[in-house]
């Protein structure tokens, strides 16, 4: 979340007219995101037996991986683009220890 925040936040400062598109980009990816995980995470669900909370997180972190695709010309992408190098392996990053920024990623 505070990745997001401080992407959103930064983003905002360079350019509040693109920012205002924010929402309306999210409508517009968020339903291709949503169908591209649940196939993509169909079978590690099945066979881990993993609850909602998953698919929730990996929604998420793909949304912001778009998210920062799509506004890569203002901004620089960062935190999801990094998310991205691990689903791009296979692996589902699920957590973080210590205090963002500080700290380290957990990966499944």
């Amino acid at each position: 979340m505070e990745a997001a925040n401080q992407y959103r936040e930064r983003l905002a400062e360079r350019s509040p007219e693109q920012f205002r598109r924010w929402n309306e980009i999210v409508l517009e990816i968020k339903p291709r995101v949503q169908v591209l995980v649940l196939e993509k995470t169909k079978q590690v669900l099945e066979e881990n037996d993993l609850s909602k909370v998953f698919v929730d997180t990996v929604n998420w972190d793909i949304l912001h991986v778009s998210m920062e695709a799509e506004y890569a010309e203002i901004y620089p992408p960062g935190f999801f683009a990094s998310q991205a190098h691990w689903y791009t392996k296979g692996h589902f990053p699920c957590g973080w220890h210590g205090e963002f920024p500080n700290g380290k990623l957990v990966i499944y």
